[in-house]
């Protein structure tokens, strides 16, 4: 294993043509030798990037080598040029295809290495029409081949799901339309064959051969498939009969989308060609319609991890198509699914929607009050305390900075109070088995009562008060007060004396006059804990108030 981590070495100190001719064999026969060994082949899945890079010639992180090396596979000017641009490319064909087996793997971290270092290789292309005659020569054939496995085992297919939606821009837009990649490839090869010496002609016949038997081999039905065919495959990796199948797909709908405007944003940004860009504008909201329907299928499923891989991919699907009048898949078809989402009897469901809130909120801000507070509520009293209502009481700070002061006050700021008192408890009351406690007390405090959501609320409230302006900052600066009569814990004590200064400054804004009672039943509050009485208090504590003069004594 620690010989494979220095490949990048190796490769360096041989050079391209000799990694090319001496270092992929072997590499390709130390792969077959050690098909049993999982954890050399997870390790050898990601090596096979660095191997790519000593093929390709790019072995120094500066970018001005990178750029000339990926120079040379795209022109066409010299013959020299043109016979390392097919060495390099049948090269890095020969990682694809040793690659192919390791995306079929049983272990997950194998599929997952071999899926990402398969469309790593597409990096060493330098524009659109390069990398779709890569991706139509070896990359799509491999998916294919991995969608129509007849092995008997379902990995194979969880890795078609990771691979389909990436290479999705660089399939053929329609049936029996021509592949201009590999045409335009096809033809420069045939052209640059022309030109060349006839001892050379007749010395490359036998390699020619083998490439026009793999062209043949593209040209099967099975393999070149078009956008069409491979979203019907998608659809049926959505349906398959094992279920993590089925979980993968359903995570990756939304890789669709993504994929395909990053490629169109880089070929825009590059010197493409003009046909090359009208080949990417085509439409890609159609893909959320056309897999909606299945989605919603997988809600009403009886297993809950499938009914939460639907729900995240439904909630991607509305943040990248924000809403508009002019869009074919308008988010509004999601929104209505999140009530039935939120009232899940799985926990994961609910989570789902607990961590997807804040940036639905960010995308929609004015549906806050009308679809996603009514769904915010339920998650922040959810039975589910670390998993489903930690995540909720986190994304109220996150709402806030993204909503009007208005809409704050309103909805955001009377929720603080209800949590501090619903998850302040008292050590009697979790003594008693009120609610289950799921975080370590801390040293200063009795076992069994420290609540493990108070910290987020905490967390929060400094948030919620900042953007909902000064007079709504004092109902939740007195809520604090109030907090520091009933807990005694050194880590709520340092986490208000954290943000003393701050809360103040707040109040201090909308009433700069000497009598602020919330700010100074704060203040006392904290410097309680320093009396005779509690032997001088925490030290941390001490430090902290220290700290926190300034800041009080410049906001009054």
């Amino acid at each position: 294993v620690s010989a494979l981590t220095r490949l990048s070495w190796i490769s360096a100190a041989m050079g391209p043509v000799d990694t090319r001719v001496l270092l992929l064999p072997f590499l390709q026969s130390y792969q077959l030798s050690r098909r049993e060994s999982d954890e050399i082949l997870c390790v050898l899945a990601a090596q096979w990037r660095a191997v790519a890079r000593g093929v390709v010639g790019v072995l120094k992180a500066d970018e001005e080598e990178r750029e000339r090396r990926l120079s040379l596979l795209g022109s066409a000017d010299a013959s020299a040029r043109r016979d390392e641009s097919a060495a390099v490319t049948r090269a890095l064909g020969e990682i694809a295809g040793a690659l192919e087996p390791l995306a079929a793997k049983e272990e997950k971290c194998i599929r997952d290495e071999a899926v990402t270092s398969l469309l790593y290789l597409l990096r060493f292309f330098p524009d659109f029409r390069s990398q779709q005659a890569f991706a139509q020569r070896f990359l799509l054939p491999i998916a294919s081949r991995l969608l129509h496995s007849d092995s008997g085992l379902f990995f194979s297919k969880c890795s078609a799901a990771k691979l389909v939606p990436a290479l999705y821009a660089y399939a053929a837009p329609a049936a029996g339309q021509v592949d201009d990649g590999v045409e335009k490839e096809k033809t420069e090869q045939e052209e640059g064959r022309d030109q060349r010496p006839a001892a050379s002609r007749e010395a490359s016949a036998p390699e020619e051969k083998r490439v026009e038997s793999e062209d043949s081999d593209l040209r099967r039905p099975e393999l070149n498939l078009d956008r069409s065919e491979l979203r019907s495959l998608f659809e049926k990796l959505l349906t398959h009969e094992a279920l993590l199948v089925r979980r993968d797909a359903a995570v990756e709908v939304p890789a669709f989308v993504r994929h395909w405007r990053r490629i169109r944003d880089q070929t825009r940004q590059s010197a493409c060609s003009e046909d090359a860009a009208q080949t990417l504008e085509e439409d890609p909201q159609g893909l959320g319609d056309f897999f909606l329907p299945t989605l919603k299928k997988m809600i009403a499923d009886t297993i809950d991890f499938l009914r939460a891989a639907a729900v995240g991919s439904l909630l991607q699907l509305a943040l990248l198509f924000p809403s508009a009048s002019s869009q074919t898949f308008s988010a509004s078809a999601v929104f209505p699914l999140l009530s039935a989402a939120v009232s899940d009897p799985s926990w994961r469901v609910r989570a789902v929607v607990a961590r997807g809130l804040a940036a639905l909120t960010a995308a929609f801000p004015s549906q806050f009050a009308s679809q996603f507070y009514p769904c915010l509520q339920p998650l922040l009293r959810d039975s589910a305390l670390r998993d489903v209502r930690q995540a909720a009481i986190r994304a109220v700070g996150e709402i806030a900075e993204v909503l009007p002061a208005d809409e704050v006050s309103e909805y955001l700021v009377p929720l603080v109070p209800q949590l501090l008192q619903e998850n302040a408890m008292s050590p009697a009351a979790a003594a008693a088995g009120v609610l289950p406690v799921v975080a370590p007390p801390t040293l200063s405090s009795p076992l069994l009562c420290n609540s493990p959501l108070l910290a987020p609320v905490l967390e929060v409230a400094l948030p919620v008060a900042r953007a909902a302006g000064a007079a709504s900052a004092q109902t939740v600066l007195a809520s604090l007060a109030l907090l520091l009569n009933s807990r005694e814990e050194s880590h709520v004590r340092m986490t208000l004396a954290q943000h003393a200064g701050e809360f103040c400054a707040l109040v201090a804004t909308q009433r700069p006059a000497p009598d602020c009672p919330e700010a100074v039943r704060l203040v006392e509050g904290l410097c309680s804990a320093l009396g005779a009485t509690a032997g001088g208090g925490d030290w941390t504590l001490r430090v902290e108030i220290i700290k926190q003069v300034v800041p009080i004594s410049k906001a009054f």
